[in-house]
């Protein structure tokens, strides 16, 4: 294993320490590797040792690379700053790929309570994105931010299609962020077609971490049935990473799910002229997934050939490209 540490602003403590696994003749099937990037809560007042290096060993155990970013916190605490901190990492990871077998289309982000905050917001708003992003007990909206004392935007509403597929991993009895954070952004997550998984627990107090007997800094704090997200996680991520991406865009478009031309504006003022009672978002959500070829098959009284002819010719136009 390789272990460096880059600093990003020595006054602020911003850094970012890696944790490498070193290519040996044994492992010479592996190749590339994904990248953990792990961001620790505690409330942008510092960086929690028990959401950092920990979290980043189990991953490096599991065979994934894994680092820790330490951000802008306490009195140099500035969300722009840490904002750009995560900037750097991802730069520096993406800096570091070739010479440590790093996957650079598997690099994951995973933030705790105001790590959350921040691992959200750098899947919303850097132009440079990860593949993934995992939320711990995530802080998400305005009025929290207000608590961190930090100048954010509500998280929930940056959300878009651009947004990595996520990982939220929570408690209903969430005594320090309340679960409205949570379930506002999944919701934002569902609007966006953003794909997601979540573990909801009821039981467990803020910042369980791995809630595991050697991480807990409480007794309260050891619990098993929550420490079960960090198996469901790395499985989650195999899955998506794995999974062959799909080419819509490259697809006829009677074929294309009705959901991708849905983001484009005039797309889908087009597509609502011949199909206003879409406008319901519970009737558009019973389509979404299906293409105008599957709808016709399935009901071939409510789709006439000539009217859809009509609606892919004005797509074609729209988009460019031929029907």
């Amino acid at each position: 294993m390789f272990v460096e540490t880059f600093s990003f602003d020595k006054t602020a403590h911003a850094s970012l320490t890696v944790y490498l696994h070193e290519e040996k003749p044994e492992f010479s099937r592996v190749g590339k590797r994904p990248f953990v990037l792990v961001i620790p809560g505690g409330g942008y007042n510092f960086c929690s040792e028990r959401e950092g290096e920990p979290i980043a060993l189990q991953f490096l155990a599991h065979g994934y690379h894994a680092g820790v970013l330490r951000y802008h916190v306490g009195e140099h605490r500035h969300f722009k700053k840490a904002l750009e901190d995560g900037e750097k990492a991802l730069a520096k990871i993406d800096a570091l790929a070739q010479d440590w077998a790093i996957d650079t289309d598997k690099v994951a982000v995973l933030g705790f309570s105001a790590g959350g905050h921040l691992a959200a917001a750098m899947s919303n708003l850097l132009e440079r994105k990860p593949s993934l992003c995992l939320l711990g007990y995530p802080a998400i909206l305005k009025s929290f931010s207000e608590v961190m004392q930090i100048d954010a935007p509500s998280l929930e509403t940056t959300v878009s299609h651009n947004t990595p597929p996520t990982f939220l991993f929570s408690t209903f009895e969430d005594n320090v962020v309340p679960i409205e954070n949570s379930l506002r952004y999944l919701v934002a997550l569902e609007e966006n077609e953003v794909p997601f998984e979540t573990m909801i627990f009821q039981k467990g107090k803020h910042g369980l971490s791995l809630a595991s007997e050697w991480y807990g800094a409480k007794e309260e704090m050891v619990d098993q049935r929550f420490a079960r997200w960090f198996n469901s996680c790395t499985e989650w991520m195999e899955l998506n990473w794995n999974q062959p991406k799909q080419d819509n865009e490259n697809r006829k478009i009677s074929e294309r799910p009705i959901k991708v031309f849905w983001r484009k504006a005039t797309s889908r003022e087009l597509i609502l002229d011949y199909f206003p009672h879409w406008k319901d978002k519970s009737r558009y959500n019973l389509v979404k997934n299906l293409s105008f070829t599957d709808l016709a098959n399935m009901f071939p009284e409510r789709f006439q050939e000539k009217e859809l002819e009509q609606l892919f010719k004005k797509l074609a136009l729209i988009n460019n490209e031929n029907v």
